[in-house]
């Protein structure tokens, strides 16, 4: 007896993951509204979350606020980087003059971008980062 094949079980791809890191919910909110439809977004309200995530769990990239209460984003960073340093890391943040901070130079961070976010460009470079 032949088991029969229905198209309809097909098993979709997963989603490539990104872990979205920021304290305020409003943004994780946009973020996630914005890249859910290509995305599977998890999200960590600071950076000792995020650590604790990224530890635990695999993710195709990271978008990270920096000036969060617990954990401070560049100190996440290094000490995701010391874990994982070929993960794609995207700063989001509204204070502008932290692009030139040393840890943000050293770190590899894939795009450095400011608040408001633009959400076309940041579609955009996540894309360019990891496709779909």
């Amino acid at each position: 007896m032949s088991e029969s094949y229905n198209v309809s079980d097909k098993v979709e791809p997963s989603k490539k993951r990104i872990l979205v890191c920021d304290d305020e919910e409003p943004i994780r909110l946009l973020l996630n509204e914005s890249l859910n439809d290509s995305y599977e977004i998890v999200e960590a309200v600071n950076g000792r979350d995020a650590l604790r995530l990224s530890t635990k769990e695999h993710f195709d990239l990271i978008i990270m606020d920096i000036k969060m209460p617990n954990m401070h984003g560049l100190e996440a960073i290094e000490r995701i980087r010391e874990r994982k340093n070929n993960i794609p890391i995207i700063i989001c943040s509204a204070y502008r003059e932290m692009e030139d901070d040393i840890v943000v130079k050293t770190s590899n961070v894939a795009a450095f971008m400011v608040k408001p976010i633009d959400i076309v460009s940041l579609k955009s470079k996540v894309f360019e980062l990891i496709g779909t």
